[in-house]
């Protein structure tokens, strides 16, 4: 009798410990999306929650579209803007944002990094062979990232199913996100790269 008993208490612990570490889901308009604990709106501009390590936070407004509480409940904070007549309506922006967090979540650009460390390291040790002013080496790494968000992503060589790519506001979301990283990781490579190159001519000028 005492194993029934044991695995009961077991179950319902469990349970209790998942139940105290569901949190509630802050979805932003950019498709970011934090696990909060509890919110509430402080005034007209703004949210405050707790973080995971129940420090106090707090958000615009404008820049939430909703809160999904963990009992299922959905709290909308986007408001349309009645005054605008391109203005997307609540479900126009929830494809918008569902696309924004699945580029964050799925869409990669490791050759866009690479790429950035391949330009940004070789352009300080070409400076230094050639004998060029040090002013002179982030130039390319920025023109490579310039050049970089001059590229725009097509819908069709992206890896998603065919219904969302019919869906106009899906896509504006996934491709908005997907030009930002392309850009911050082409700056992000490029930093890097150029960092290590100049190191690497300090170590070997020596």
């Amino acid at each position: 009798m005492k194993k029934p008993i044991y695995y009961f208490v077991l179950i319902i612990l469990t349970l209790s410990l998942l139940e105290s570490k569901a949190q509630n889901t802050l979805l932003l308009i950019n498709g970011k999306k934090v696990e909060i604990g509890e919110f509430k709106r402080s005034d007209s501009l703004f949210l405050a929650y707790k973080n995971k390590k129940g420090k106090i936070k707090s958000v615009n407004l404008f820049d939430i579209f909703s809160v999904q509480e963990k009992n299922g409940k959905e709290t909308i904070f986007y408001i349309v803007d009645t005054t605008d007549n391109e203005a997307f309506t609540v479900n126009q922006m929830r494809d918008f944002v569902n696309g924004a967090f699945d580029a964050r979540t799925n869409y990669k650009t490791p050759w866009i990094t690479s790429g950035g460390f391949v330009v940004g390291g070789g352009s300080a040790v070409a400076v230094s062979a050639v004998g060029l002013n040090s002013l002179l080496v982030p130039i390319f790494p920025a023109l490579y990232s310039a050049g970089v968000g001059m590229v725009k992503v097509k819908k069709e060589k992206l890896n998603i199913s065919d219904h969302l790519k019919t869906n106009d506001y899906y896509m504006e979301g996934y491709i908005r996100v997907t030009n930002h990283k392309r850009i911050n990781n082409a700056i992000i490579g490029s930093g890097i790269g150029m960092a290590i190159g100049i190191v690497a001519v300090i170590i070997f000028s020596k």
